[in-house]
């Protein structure tokens, strides 16, 4: 049996990765981003909104510090700071020598702390620790809003589902009722056309008797 040689003619290079990002305007600032873009539920209403927003809108929903998402709850009083301009909560270990009134470092005029709001064509493919973090806490807040507005899709779905059932149980005594009536109304015509013949008979008959 000959066996024919491997083939040396090269392969071609696989294709890139298909983009992980979405392109497009943010539905509560307006800029133009071309990394993230979050859906959320905001006063009722589901948008796509950039990395910045979706903090910038949940601020007690994580520690402007380590960008530590609060699952369920911000950290007990005793170990945290409350921001005296926004309703951040920072954990206690994070805060470093609080002044007072406290400003989280979001809202501190000397943060040089950058939120990752959009990267140009030009930037890296790469993101460094913290950037990875601020959108891994902007990712989180997003699930947990999306999650919040399934529940209040399905109790509203409920809600309309039991509100129809109601009406059709009304709907259908009501026609029960119109039927009763309809048919009662029949006996009674009945049995006054009954008494109506009864009346002409007799006075037929006693017309007869006095001839």
């Amino acid at each position: 049996m000959n066996h024919q040689p491997p083939s040396t003619t090269p392969r071609p290079p696989l294709p890139p990765p298909s983009p992980t990002t979405t392109t497009g305007d943010c539905g509560n600032c307006g800029a133009h981003v071309a990394t993230f873009l979050f859906n959320v539920r905001l006063r009722g209403i589901h948008r796509r909104v950039c990395t910045k927003c979706v903090l910038k809108l949940h601020p007690s929903s994580f520690c402007p510090v380590c960008f530590a998402f609060y699952d369920s709850s911000p950290p007990h009083p005793s170990k945290r700071q409350a921001c005296s301009q926004c309703s951040s909560f920072t954990h206690s270990h994070c805060a470093t020598s609080p002044p007072s009134p406290y400003l989280c470092r979001l809202c501190s005029p000397s943060s040089s702390i950058t939120l990752m709001n959009d990267m140009s064509s030009s930037s890296p493919k790469r993101i460094d620790d913290k950037s990875a973090a601020i959108v891994l806490c902007a990712a989180k807040i997003a699930s947990s809003s999306m999650a919040k507005a399934v529940t209040v899709a399905r109790n509203e779905a409920e809600k309309k589902v039991r509100d129809a059932a109601l009406a059709r149980k009304k709907a259908r005594e009501a026609l029960e009722r119109v039927g009763v009536l309809i048919t009662k109304n029949s006996n009674q015509n009945n049995n006054n056309n009954k008494n109506n013949n009864n009346k002409d008979g007799g006075s037929v008959l006693q017309a007869s008797g006095s001839e």
